[in-house]
């Protein structure tokens, strides 16, 4: 898994490229961290070159969605491949992100 952050237009955008499985999961934590000091509360996942997402994924999405919300700020995720979005779907994770 790859990770690139980048701000732009007043919002931290975070690609993804690869497979987020459990351990990819702590690696995404890690490479988060930064984000979560900048403070900024406006977040775009790019996900359209992950390839796949487990449990372990959806948490750290979720963790991340918990503090963009605590700062009154938008998380949204972006060109989800079918398969993933199928993932978020099946789990019921499309209705609590703004999936574009």
């Amino acid at each position: 898994m790859k990770v690139s952050i980048a701000n732009n237009d007043g919002a931290t955008t975070i690609r993804i490229e690869g497979r987020l499985d459990t351990v990819a999961a702590g690696e995404l934590e890690q490479a988060l961290a930064p984000v979560y000091e900048a403070g900024n509360p406006n977040l775009r996942l790019d996900c359209r070159d992950m390839e796949y997402i487990s449990s372990s994924g959806l948490r750290v999405f979720l963790k991340l969605k918990k503090h963009v919300m605590a700062q009154n700020g938008v998380l949204e995720l972006s060109e989800l491949r079918p398969m993933v979005k199928e993932v978020f779907e099946m789990t019921g994770f499309s209705k609590m992100f703004q999936l574009k």
